[in-house]
C-alpha cells in the first residue's frame, strides 16, 4: 500500500499526521520551525494545482510548497471532525 502525502488530499479533507520523508535533513528542521510534527490533526483549507496547499493546524493557518506537501504522509478521516 503506498503512502498517502498530504498533497494527495483535497479541499476541506481532514487528516492526522503520521510521516515525514525526511531523505533531506533540513526537512524535519523546517517543519518543525512550522510547528508541524507527527500526531497532530489538521485540515486542507485551500488547495490550488501551482500554488501552495494552505492547512489549518492548531488554529494555525500554514502554507506548505507543493513539494514539501508530498514528503508529508498523513491519513485521512473519512467524516470532518473539525
Amino acid at each position: 500500500m503506498s503512502k498517502l502525502s498530504l498533497n494527495d488530499l483535497k479541499k476541506n479533507d481532514v487528516f492526522k499526521i503520521v510521516d515525514f520523508d525526511d531523505s533531506c535533513g533540513n526537512f524535519k528542521y523546517r517543519l518543525r520551525d512550522l510547528g508541524i510534527h507527527k500526531g497532530q490533526i489538521g485540515q486542507i483549507l485551500n488547495k490550488s494545482f501551482f500554488g501552495p496547499v494552505e492547512i489549518e493546524i492548531d488554529a494555525r493557518k500554514i502554507a506548505i510548497g507543493k513539494g514539501m506537501s508530498k514528503k508529508i504522509f498523513v491519513k485521512k478521516f473519512e467524516c470532518p471532525i473539525l
